[in-house]
């Protein structure tokens, strides 16, 4: 499968997200759907990299991408008063795709895909629901937090159809993005609740910068060695490299730099 055959692959599946769950009412006061490029390239990895790839395989793909649409609508409501309009409408919307991916499941009598999918939309509920904590965690336990956040629903898409060799690709890969973005929000002098929560140990702006520096090296090298454990086809592994992710190559220069 070549590069512009993968594009088109991704956009056709996001068209397919889209289409899922437009509400003309919502779509108009509200962001609407999204789903990171990034997710619907480890969503599509297996069959991407020649794996054999069925209906029910890519009706459960488009599924989890729902849900992830669903939990960034969630995300989108500001803890403010009072509650707008919009807000009041993203909530909805969340709610709306929600039940969408249920009804989806339920149409494929996919059982265990609906009991892994619905164990990791509880698991990334409570560790989002761990920013609100008045506790200090620790910068390992800062990164279970997002570990989980950004890769459990994919992990039970791929215990589900037998794809876990790529499962630490995935999850090297979409730290590496996550942290990429928190080191451009820290530079920019945004607020994150990750970022928050590694200051509470770290304290200072440049100890939080060189932890994520420190890790993004580490998440390049293991990176690049799972590519090849995976033994990801040539286009494949150029699109990760090069479009996924492609900060990857400029990591060891930026931690020199730092």
């Amino acid at each position: 499968m070549n590069g512009q055959q993968i594009q088109s692959k991704i956009i056709s599946m996001e068209i397919d997200v889209l289409n899922a769950v437009r509400q003309r009412t919502l779509n108009q006061w509200t962001d609407g759907p999204f789903v990171k490029e990034s997710r619907l390239f480890f969503l599509l990895l297996p069959f991407f990299n020649g794996e054999q790839w069925s209906a029910k395989m890519e009706t459960s793909a488009n599924t989890v991408a729902i849900v992830y649409s669903a939990l960034h609508a969630h995300d989108k409501v500001r803890e403010e008063m009072p509650i707008s309009k919009e807000q009041q409408l993203t909530v909805l919307a969340g709610d709306l795709y929600s039940g969408i991916y249920y009804q989806m499941l339920a149409k494929i009598k996919n059982v265990e895909m609906v009991q892994k999918l619905a164990a990791a939309i509880i698991q990334v509920s409570e560790k989002k629901a761990s920013f609100h904590e008045h506790r200090i965690q620790q910068p390992d336990e800062v990164e279970e937090t997002v570990k989980v956040i950004e890769t459990a629903l994919l992990h039970s898409f791929y215990e589900a159809n037998e794809f876990q060799s790529y499962g630490e690709l995935m999850e090297c890969s979409l730290l590496y993005q996550r942290y990429t973005e928190e080191l451009e929000a820290l530079k920019a002098g945004e607020f994150s609740y990750v970022l928050s929560l590694l200051g509470d140990t770290l304290i200072h702006n440049s100890f939080i910068e060189q932890w994520l520096m420190e890790r993004l090296e580490s998440l390049s090298e293991h990176i690049l060695l799972k590519a090849n454990d995976c033994e990801l086809e040539f286009e494949v592994k150029a699109i990760l490299l090069d479009q996924i992710i492609p900060h990857q190559h400029s990591a060891e220069q930026l931690t020199r730099e730092g």
